[in-house]
């Protein structure tokens, strides 16, 4: 074979070596540029997800609240529960009295995307709740907020709640974020929990979520502040009998011991500078609310019943145990109850609360928001407090913006 034409043969093996390269690159890229995309559109949804929940609480905080400006209770709302250096549009109406709707909106920039002229992703959501309607999104009872707690939702073995209309959700996103032990039920028209890994050592937890979006705080920034200067009362000691208390600002140490019989007259109870220990008796108080202005508590030690229920109307209605904003973390322990007849908010969201054994509840409106929750020999009947009521409505997927 002449050398000339040798020669031209391996110039064409060179040419198609090059033309494959050539087209291996353009596959890479246009590989690259797909999973590129796939990033950018799962940021945008996971943002998406956490806007509604927050717009979802600050619309059912203005709801409640019709005397107040719909606007700057949304927003303030809104930007407590969703935090991003983007900023986020947020319009709000009052269509009706005790109802609200709002709309928030954001463009997110695409690390991917933008080579190919979509520069930004935007996401948007919508909202609506009526007070005393039905909530289509659901009715949450038990509100766990610690985002980065290793088992932030502890139930242990002997815990049952029954709660058909109610949620649970839990916003840890650890591993686990949550466990459940054997001889344990809990019967509840959903667990949400954000985080995605749990131990499940047994028991029966039905309609359980993983990696889903909880429902956001809807009380952050929204509760009133009693006046919690001075002290009314101070270091009390009682020793069994009958005790009638009135409210005021109790400041130290509070002991109730042998089991006296307790009664509360309406009002608020402001607790500062230590906190109450209760070691046995009966409690009782109607149109009463507790109030923590710092890491005080009340610790409910052994064969203690106590029936609380909240206002029910003024500024603290529904609210029966609530703390300042903004508290360090503490632990909130309510010990071998004979019976915890309580409605109503109970909101402790820097407390890592645990009710140990003998601890019932049977209440006809319960929301419970903590930080962390364990559960032990606990027994609960609950159904949803005034935090559930609303009707949600969501918007469309996210849009790519050139």
């Amino acid at each position: 074979m002449p050398k000339r034409i040798i020669k031209q043969i391996k110039q064409l093996n060179s040419d198609k070596s090059g033309v494959v390269a050539v087209l291996s690159a353009v596959v890479l890229a246009a590989l690259l540029l797909v999973v590129g995309a796939a990033i950018d559109y799962s940021r945008a949804v996971s943002a998406q997800q956490k806007m509604q929940a927050a717009l979802d609480a600050a619309v059912l905080a203005a709801a409640k609240n019709p005397d107040a400006d719909v606007q700057s209770t949304v927003e303030q709302v809104f930007n407590l529960n969703y935090t991003d250096t983007n900023p986020v549009q947020v319009s709000a109406t009052r269509p009706t009295p005790g109802a609200a709707s709002a709309s928030a909106s954001q463009n997110l920039p695409t690390a991917f995307t933008g080579i190919i002229g979509f520069a930004e992703i935007e996401v948007g959501v919508q909202s609506a709740a009526a007070a005393g309607s039905t909530s289509a999104g659901g009715k949450a009872c038990i509100i766990v907020l610690d985002k980065n707690a290793s088992q932030a939702f502890l139930v242990n073995s002997g815990a049952d709640i029954s709660g058909s209309d109610c949620e649970i959700h839990v916003h840890s996103t650890a591993n686990p974020a949550a466990i459940f032990n054997s001889g344990t039920n809990i019967d509840t028209a959903k667990i949400c929990i954000a985080g995605s890994q749990i131990i499940d050592n047994g028991g029966t937890h039905s309609n359980l979520e993983l990696g889903c979006a909880p429902k956001a705080d809807p009380y952050v920034g929204t509760l009133p502040t009693p006046n919690t200067s001075g002290c009314t009362y101070s270091n009390l000691n009682f020793n069994g009998g009958n005790v009638v208390l009135s409210p005021g600002v109790y400041c130290g140490w509070v002991n109730f011991n042998n089991a006296p019989n307790v009664t509360f007259n309406p009002g608020v109870y402001v607790i500062k500078q230590g906190g109450w220990n209760v070691n046995g008796g009966n409690w009782s108080g109607a149109g009463v609310t507790f109030y923590y202005a710092d890491t005080s508590k009340i610790q409910f030690n052994s064969a203690v019943s106590a029936t609380l229920h909240a206002p029910t109307s003024g500024a603290y209605e529904g609210i029966v145990m609530f703390e300042a904003p903004g508290l360090s973390r503490s632990q909130f322990v309510l010990n071998d109850s004979l019976g915890f007849d309580i409605s109503d908010l109970v909101y402790l969201p820097s407390r890592d609360v645990t009710f140990n054994s003998g601890s019932g509840i049977k209440s006809k409106k319960f929301t419970l928001v903590t930080n962390t929750l364990i559960l032990n020999q606990t027994k609960w009947t609950i159904q949803p407090g005034d935090m559930a009521s609303g009707e949600m409505t969501t918007a469309g997927s996210p849009k790519l913006l050139q």
